[in-house]
């Protein structure tokens, strides 16, 4: 994801962040994001397939092609629903919507998300305009992009957690001990810290099916991949090994265990040279998902 985000638009975001949690007083983890909102002065709401106030007004404002969406307001949560939204953000109020439906554990980082719209200027224009350019779904999926970028920057309070993670090994503990310290959901931090502990270090993160039971992490497409997370130094010491290809590698080393420490083992990749590398994997069963942990070999 972070792949989508320009160098400059990061740049940007992260000067946002700073000046973010310079104003807070630069708090310890986790970060509080009431403190936050107090501080952008925003709301935060909640709705449901039972209340559909708060999306009243949303239904009112937002416009395709210069008419209105939806004219009755018990319509657009259909619509949300459809576009698989869990949360929104709204300009104008300085509110954001949350599915109060969604898992409360995914709450934080949806209210992250949103509060990522409400400060990165150039989003403003986007999310409630009827331009073609804003309709356009590669200009949505790199808004969309900047702000998980802008979410994790702040959920793990901008350098810190790279700082305090290259105190730690390569391993899923360690994964798990900075779940704790920062206060955010596994998975989120597995992401963070394949793709910000140490951007030298060639690390990968693959979130998958579990490769022995089918109903834990099921994928729409078949293939057993949600998630192909990598380092910066992956990315250039492995330029053309697949998502596919460590799913196959993950399969054969891979228990029967549905929940815990399940994967374990090397297994041999080819780097772009055309030389044998071996990597090391540690994987974890959420019993949702498995995250998978690769690590170059010492």
């Amino acid at each position: 994801m972070r792949e989508l985000v320009g160098q400059s638009e990061q740049r940007d975001i992260d000067l946002l962040i700073d000046k973010i949690l310079r104003d807070l007083g630069r708090p310890e983890p986790p970060l509080d994001l009431r403190m936050v909102r107090e501080l952008l002065r925003l709301d935060r709401m909640y709705y449901s397939s039972t209340d559909v106030g708060p999306l009243a007004e949303f239904a009112h404002r937002v416009k395709v092609a210069g008419k209105r969406l939806v004219e009755d307001p018990k319509l657009i949560l259909d619509v949300v629903k459809k576009a698989k939204l869990s949360g929104l953000w709204l300009p104008d109020d300085r509110k954001i919507l949350i599915d109060k439906e969604v898992p409360e554990l995914k709450h934080r980082w949806i209210e992250a998300h949103e509060i990522s719209h409400s400060f990165v200027p150039w989003h403003n224009e986007f999310l409630l305009g009827d331009t073609e350019i804003t309709l356009a779904p590669d200009c949505n999926e790199i808004i969309e992009a900047e702000a998980n970028f802008g979410a994790g920057r702040m959920l793990f309070l901008g350098d810190k957690f790279s700082i305090e993670a290259k105190d730690y090994e390569t391993s899923f503990k360690s994964v798990q001990a900075l779940k704790g310290r920062f206060g955010n959901t596994l998975t989120s931090t597995f992401w963070r810290f394949v793709e910000d502990r140490d951007p030298l270090e060639p690390t990968f993160g693959l979130i998958s099916t579990h490769p022995n039971h089918a109903d834990i992490g099921p994928t729409e497409d078949g293939s057993g991949v949600h998630y192909f997370i990598k380092s910066a130094a992956f990315r250039n010491m492995f330029p053309t090994v697949t998502a596919a290809q460590l799913f196959e590698l993950i399969r054969l080393r891979t228990s029967w265990k549905r929940r815990g420490p399940v994967v374990e083992g090397t297994a041999p990749l080819m780097d772009g040279g055309g030389s044998s590398r071996t990597i090391v994997l540690d994987g974890f069963c959420n019993t949702h998902q498995v995250l998978t942990l690769g690590r170059l070999a010492r």
